[in-house]
This record gives C-alpha cells, sequence and structure tokens, in this order.
C-alpha cells in the first residue's frame, strides 16, 4: 500500500501544514503519487507545493483527481475553464474592488453539496508583502475547545448556510452583476448542515460551522443560536498553534481539505496586485 512517507514532506506546524517538494503538478501523476498525495491531505490538511507552472487547463486536469472541479456562479473565471475562477484585486485592476476574503471561512458551505478540497494557484503576489493565507485545523478546535457535554449538545444541531447572506453585501444593487446574484439566490436556498460532521476516510469529528455563510442554528431561538455562533467563531482565533500561515511566492500552489479546516485570505496587501487561480471540488464522484 502506498504511504505519504513515498513524498518529500516538510512538515509546517505539528498541527496543520506540510511542503511536498519535487513534485511537477503539471506533468500526470501516478496512482501510487496520487495516493500518496490523499493520505498526506489527510494528515496535515493542508499541503503547498513551489514552483509549479500550471496552465489553467491544467490546474482544472491536477484538480479533477480529487472531485468534480465547481464554476463558481458569480466569480470570475478564466477564459480557458469556468473551473478555475480568478481571485483579483488591485487599485490598478478596479480601484472599488477590495479583498473580501479576510473572514474565517469554508468555501461555499451554501451548497447541499459543499467542497472537499479546495486548490489555490499564486499567478501575482503583493511586491511589497502583505496577502498571507491562513488555515485553522477544525478538528483539534473539536477535540480540544469543546468539553464532551457540549459536542454532545452539538452533535444533535444543524446549522443553516446561506449564499445570500455572503455575497449580497458585496454587489451593488444597479449593477450589472445583480441580475446574475438574483438567479443564482433562486437555484440555491439556504441549506443545513450538521453542525458536527465525521471525516468519511479518517472518522474524524469536527465543527462545521463558519462566520461566513453560518447564519443560524435551526433548533434554536434567535437569541441562542447567536450567542452560541459567536462562541464557535470565536474557537478559530483562540489558539494560533491550532493554524498556519502561508506566505505566498508566485507560482506556489495550495491542497487542502475543505471539510476539516476554515482559511483566511489577509487583504493587508490593498492597493497592491495580487492575483490567484482557485479550484473547489465537490464530493460527489466520491474521489477522496
Amino acid at each position: 500500500m502506498t504511504t505519504s512517507q513515498q513524498l518529500n514532506i516538510e512538515v509546517l506546524t505539528p498541527s496543520i501544514g506540510a511542503i511536498i517538494h519535487n513534485l511537477d503538478l503539471s506533468q500526470p501523476l501516478t496512482k501510487a503519487q496520487k495516493d500518496a498525495l490523499e493520505q498526506a491531505l489527510y494528515k496535515y490538511h493542508v499541503l503547498f507545493f513551489r514552483n509549479q507552472n500550471l496552465t489553467p487547463i491544467q490546474q482544472r486536469d491536477f484538480a479533477r483527481l480529487f472531485g468534480e472541479p465547481h464554476v463558481h456562479p458569480i466569480f470570475l473565471h478564466t477564459t480557458e475553464c469556468p473551473e478555475v475562477s480568478v481571485l483579483e484585486y488591485g487599485l490598478d485592476v478596479d480601484p472599488n474592488k477590495k479583498p473580501d476574503s479576510d473572514i474565517w471561512h469554508t468555501d461555499a458551505t451554501w451548497s447541499t453539496n459543499p467542497p472537499i478540497v479546495g486548490m489555490l494557484y499564486a499567478k501575482i503576489v503583493p511586491k511589497q508583502g502583505g496577502g498571507d493565507t491562513l488555515w485553522a485545523n477544525m478538528i483539534e478546535i473539536y477535540k480540544k475547545e469543546l468539553s464532551n457535554e457540549m459536542k454532545a449538545i452539538l452533535s444533535t444541531l444543524t446549522a443553516e448556510h446561506s449564499f445570500a447572506y455572503a455575497y449580497q453585501p458585496l454587489i451593488k444593487p444597479d449593477s450589472a452583476s445583480m441580475e446574475q446574484f438574483m438567479k443564482t439566490k433562486e437555484t440555491n436556498p439556504p441549506v443545513k448542515q450538521p453542525v458536527i460532521r465525521e471525516h468519511p476516510h479518517t472518522k474524524e469529528k469536527y465543527l462545521y460551522v463558519n462566520k461566513c455563510y453560518t447564519t443560524k442554528i435551526s433548533e434554536l431561538n434567535e437569541q441562542e443560536s447567536d450567542l452560541l455562533l459567536q462562541y464557535l467563531f470565536s474557537l478559530i482565533n483562540k489558539r494560533p498553534e491550532f493554524t498556519c500561515r502561508w506566505k505566498w511566492n508566485e507560482n506556489d500552489v495550495c491542497l487542502w481539505d475543505e471539510r476539516t479546516t476554515q482559511h483566511y485570505a489577509t487583504a493587508d496587501y490593498w492597493p497592491q496586485h495580487r492575483r490567484m487561480h482557485r479550484c473547489v471540488m465537490m464530493g460527489n464522484k466520491d474521489k477522496i
């Protein structure tokens, strides 16, 4: 059986994060390499690869090893591949559009079939620094920050996740994007997700609420829900040792488990230019 020991792995922190050295993601992977990457992803939750050279098509094809790439309903995307979203900010790009991912979140939890793996490829990074991304290990937060009694209560609850809650404040009412937003809102009503989920491969439990998309605890009244969610959101910032922080270089790639992590993109680089190519992979093909 293939193990992650066959990869050249540099561990970043005991809790989360590892660098995979000497692996060219533009080339087809063997089954042994793909299996080893999956095992490393389960163990370290976030994997980094330096000095990659990927076209959008190559990025999409690599992403497909881990699930079905999702076409985001409102994000801009590359010309070649709608599955590769473009996250680009800077004064020279659009002076009225500022970075908006500086909030702890898991991608697209508003979907009935939420992502299982995320991928970012750094195309342009700020020349004067800034624009780091942080990831938090939600398994460790579940294990170490919640009492057994609280775990038992949370395991009986579901939470509502909303597309409109996150994106409506970002859309100008009279803009061309509003029509597309309203269509997407109609086809993506709020969904309920378990507050505590179990990873299908490792069987580890993790906390699955995030400040970006989670709006309420379904079984509680409004005041109870607000208080509990604020408490759960606060746990992500409580223990830095459950996080890792990545300073991007151009052509860095990151692959992360969307289920067991949350991430936060710092916005301190504005008005500098930053361009990232993103894929998120859904789990309907049961590839990971």
